[in-house]
């Protein structure tokens, strides 16, 4: 199912070295054909993994342009929230999130907080309490499963046992409000996403592969799949198998692809 072409609002990290966050997010959405408008929480000088960088945050410029963008009647399908600054910006967020979840627009918020069982080395406690502060304005949270983990304290090892402990995490962040999809994370002994659809009142569990990924940014890439299926009109499910199996594609075709 094809998407018609429709704008999603992006406010995320705008990276100078990396396809990552905002990069990614606009490169995949102008690929299937959406109009995107794109804001920077923060510019940062390259991605996080590389132990040293710079960064400047964005906030007064980018409430300055939506309240610009408002008069001029710019509106937009999906809004999409990623890395914060901490905890004041995600505050100064909140006020758009829930104008826009109360206009009908699904509001979809990936915490940009860590991989691999541990936390990026930049982020620090205020940025996790931004985090989980914006998460309860969702629609739609995408964590993976060490975010997953650092928002309800769950330790990673429980998790990552699958069970009633991964589905306890699940509806903690839920809080019976929200959906939530939970990447690369464990069930029955198979990598899956897990995740619970707030509108269709169903669990969800996806087995996958897992591949040796070329690159970064495969979250972000998820994220873009995600809200292009979901922007056609497909339920949660359907939406989580199309944007897991594209990932899977992409990192399939190495450079040929968008992950680089």
């Amino acid at each position: 199912m094809e998407a018609a072409r429709k704008t999603v609002l992006l406010l995320g990290d705008l990276t100078g070295k990396g396809r990552v966050g905002v990069r990614m997010l606009t490169a995949a959405l102008e690929a299937r054909g959406h109009e995107v408008l794109s804001l920077p929480t923060a510019l940062i000088s390259n991605m996080l993994n590389l132990g040293a960088h710079e960064a400047l945050d964005t906030t007064d410029y980018l409430l300055r342009t939506l309240e610009t963008w408002k008069a001029l009647g710019v509106g937009f399908n999906l809004l999409y929230i990623g890395y914060i600054t901490g905890l004041a910006q995600a505050r100064s967020l909140v006020p758009v999130a829930d104008e826009a979840r109360g206009r009908g627009i699904p509001v979809l918020v990936d915490p940009i907080l860590g991989d691999g069982g541990r936390r990026y080395r930049s982020v620090s406690d205020d940025q996790l309490a931004g985090m989980a502060l914006l998460a309860r304005h969702a629609t739609l949270i995408t964590p993976n499963l060490t975010e997953a983990c650092l928002l309800t304290d769950t330790p990673i090892e429980a998790a990552e046992r699958g069970g009633e402990a991964a589905w306890r995490m699940i509806e903690r962040l839920g809080g019976g409000q929200r959906s939530v999809l939970v990447t690369s994370a464990r069930m029955d002994g198979a990598h899956a996403v897990l995740g619970w659809d707030a509108q269709g009142g169903e669990r969800i569990a996806l087995p996958y592969e897992r591949l040796p990924a070329r690159g970064f940014g495969t979250g972000d890439l998820f994220c873009a799949l995600l809200a292009d299926a979901l922007l056609s009109g497909e339920p949660l499910r359907a939406a989580a198998r199309r944007a897991s199996d594209g990932v899977a594609q992409q990192i399939r075709l190495g450079g040929r692809g968008l992950l680089e």
